[in-house]
This record gives C-alpha cells, sequence and structure tokens, in this order.
C-alpha cells in the first residue's frame, strides 16, 4: 500500500511538472491543447491547472475559438510565479541576479572576488554580494524559492561540491553551498557552466523549441552542456560534455589547448579582453582566431556525429570575435557531419548573459522538478529581515 501511495504521488508530481515545462516551451495554450499533446484526461489536466491557479503560479489570459465554436480559456504561466538567484563564477569575478521564472532579469550585480582565497573569505564576500542583490531588488524574500551556482571545473551535482582545482584551488570540496544554505534558508544546487547554460537555453531561449541539443561554451576551455530527450545528460560521473579533453591528435594533445581562447593568451602574451577588443584591427590576432574556429568547429563536428543533435547554441567569449566564428563552424560542421540532417548552428540567446541566466535556470529546472516541495507546499513566509 505504501508503495502504491507513492507511486501515485510521483505520477501527480510529474504530471505538474510537464504541464509547467509545457507552458513554459509554448507561451500560452488551452486545457484541451495541453491534454491533446500530453495525452492526459481533460479531467486531469484541469485539476492541475486550477491547483496551479490557486498557487497563483498560471493565470487565464484570455480566450481562443475552439471546436463547435467553443471558447476555450487561455493560460500561461505568471512572470511572478517565483523568482530565483543565479550566481555565475568566474576567475576572480562573480556575477549574482535575480530572475523570474520567464528569464525576465530583475536586477545584477557584478563583483571582482579572489578565487585563490580562502574559502570562508570567499563565503563572506560571496554573502556581502547575494545581500545587496536581494536588498536592491525589491523582490519578496519569500517569493525566491532557490539559488543555482555556475562553475567551470569538474562538479558532483549531488554534493554540491567542486572536485577540480582548476580555477579555484581551495574551493576543492568546501562545503560553499552547504554555508550558504544554513544562512539563507533556501535550497541552493550547482552545477557546470555548461550544464547551466544549456538549461538557461531549455528555459529562456533556442531550447524551447528543441528536445536534443547542445551548448558549446567557447572560451579560454571548452566545454559542452547536453540535452537528451529534453533533460540534462550529465553521465555517471557528471563529466559529460568536457568535449575540450578530448584528443585530436596522435600526440594526444586536448582539443582545447588548439580550441581553447587561452592560447591567444599564451601566444600575445596580453590579457585576453584586450585581444578579443583588438581582434578586427590585428590581421596576426585574426589569423589565430581563425585556427581556433577550424579546431573548435572539429570538436563540435566529433559531437554532432557521436550525440546526432537538433541543434548546436554557441556562447561564451568566442562570440567577441564576430560573425566569422559562426561562418567557419556552419561550414565545418556541415562538410563533415556524417548525417543527412545537419543540426542548426545557433548563438547563446543571452550571449553576455548565458551563464548568469544558466545559474538561474538550475535552479528553475530542480524547483519545477519537485512542484510539491516548493511551489505548491503551504511553507509560512520566511522574513529575509530576521534570517535564521
Amino acid at each position: 500500500m505504501t508503495n502504491k501511495t507513492y507511486n501515485i504521488e510521483l505520477v501527480k508530481e510529474r504530471n505538474r511538472t510537464v504541464v509547467l515545462e509545457l507552458l513554459n516551451s509554448k507561451g500560452t495554450s488551452t486545457r484541451s491543447e495541453i491534454s491533446d499533446i500530453t495525452g492526459l484526461t481533460n479531467a486531469t489536466i484541469t485539476n492541475i491547472v486550477n491547483e496551479l491557479i490557486s498557487k497563483d503560479l498560471v493565470e487565464e489570459v484570455g480566450t481562443v475559438d475552439g471546436k463547435l465554436g467553443r471558447k476555450r480559456k487561455l493560460i500561461k504561466i505568471k512572470e511572478d510565479a517565483f523568482y530565483v538567484i543565479g550566481i555565475e563564477f568566474g576567475v576572480n569575478i562573480v556575477r549574482t541576479g535575480i530572475f523570474n521564472i520567464k528569464g525576465k532579469k530583475i536586477n545584477s550585480i557584478e563583483k571582482e572576488i579572489n578565487s585563490y582565497g580562502r574559502p570562508t573569505d570567499v563565503l563572506k564576500n560571496l554573502i556581502l554580494i547575494i545581500d545587496e542583490l536581494i536588498n536592491n531588488s525589491k523582490v519578496d524574500f519569500y517569493k525566491i524559492k532557490g539559488m543555482g551556482i555556475a562553475m567551470p571545473g569538474l562538479i558532483d551535482s549531488q554534493k554540491r561540491i567542486l572536485r577540480s582545482v582548476h580555477p579555484f584551488p581551495l574551493l576543492k570540496e568546501y562545503p560553499l553551498v552547504e554555508q550558504l544554505e544554513e544562512h539563507y534558508e533556501k535550497t541552493i544546487w550547482l552545477e557546470n557552466d555548461a550544464n547551466g547554460a544549456v538549461l538557461g537555453e531549455k528555459w529562456f531561449g533556442h531550447g524551447k523549441k528543441f528536445n536534443n541539443y547542445v551548448f558549446i561554451v567557447g572560451d579560454s576551455g571548452i566545454g559542452a552542456g547536453i540535452i537528451i530527450n529534453g533533460k540534462l545528460y550529465s553521465g555517471t560521473s557528471n563529466s559529460a560534455g568536457e568535449i575540450g579533453h578530448t584528443v585530436i591528435t596522435k600526440d594526444l594533445i586536448p582539443l582545447e589547448s588548439f580550441g581553447g581562447l587561452s592560447r591567444l593568451a599564451d601566444e600575445f602574451n596580453l590579457p585576453l579582453e584586450i585581444i578579443l577588443n583588438e581582434s578586427k584591427k590585428s590581421d596576426e590576432i585574426k589569423k589565430a582566431i581563425d585556427e581556433i574556429s577550424k579546431f573548435l568547429a572539429l570538436g563540435i563536428v566529433n559531437l554532432v556525429n557521436t550525440i546526432d543533435p537538433e541543434a548546436v547554441i554557441l556562447g561564451g567569449r568566442i562570440l567577441k570575435v564576430g560573425n566569422s566564428v559562426i561562418r567557419e563552424i556552419k561550414k565545418i560542421v556541415e562538410q563533415y557531419t556524417f548525417s543527412n540532417e545537419i543540426p542548426e548552428i545557433l548563438v547563446a540567446t543571452k550571449k553576455e548573459d548565458a551563464i548568469l541566466s544558466g545559474a538561474a535556470s538550475i535552479a528553475i529546472e530542480h524547483i519545477v522538478s519537485s512542484p510539491y516541495e516548493f511551489l505548491l507546499n503551504n511553507a509560512k513566509n520566511i522574513s529575509y529581515n530576521n534570517p535564521k
């Protein structure tokens, strides 16, 4: 009896998740259309939608002609249904932002932070930054349902710790997430930056149109986030998509040594931002970027021929060098993709905000996957002015 009850509850929760995800991808829909798409009965959909309306998560926004001339009520997710905080770690910099479920950035803050500092100092500074973000946003703290953190490196998303030493050597295996949770009394999730970015596209961008696609982070290093059948694919040890560490020569040299932007900093002995800003003026830099683009494109070809995605979405600072990179990647992917179906090559929806909005979407993905825990309960309001 216990298992039967448990399974029924799982099905109920999954059905609510399906409805919320469908409304996110379509924008607006009717109860009957949701029933047709999901295969759930009209009665089930009506009950779910009425529950979501009662919890102020979705709303009716007009009517549309239905069968036999009947008017059907259009429904959509409310923009202020809930909010999440995204936290993006970069080398010596942290960006934070508050987003609503539709991807609108309410407020953001960018601050320098010492990536090589003591973990306790990183934690203290991060709390000050998040506090400033919340206080400046004027968003009800109770409506912030969780936080997502995205950072480069090897992440254990189950234990929510950093497994690699680069680029935050002292944060390896430090319980940063647990400390933040204890302070804010909010659930917090941690993911690799590429995984965050690919989820960002699912909730806020191109991913609404696709069930199978990848997001390529072209930056100092190269990484990929992978969505298969609408879900994030992380692999057995959460290291799926680390294409920068695949080897492309007989000397076993990894891809990002040839196709990563860190190569520019090594070759020209200047900060990467300065090099990228000069890339349209310097023939020497242009030549180096053209070669980087070719190697990045070959890495993408290998991934395309392995996964067969509907689309490849490119983000990271590689976009700063202009459309020549996209043209080169499209040309090489079209030439060397084994399948007759060539994936679409697209630019990140949020561009420079791709990782930050991706961090926010990490939280949204988990919250919507557990609606009874985060959205449909009757937990009392927690005042931010009186934290635990």
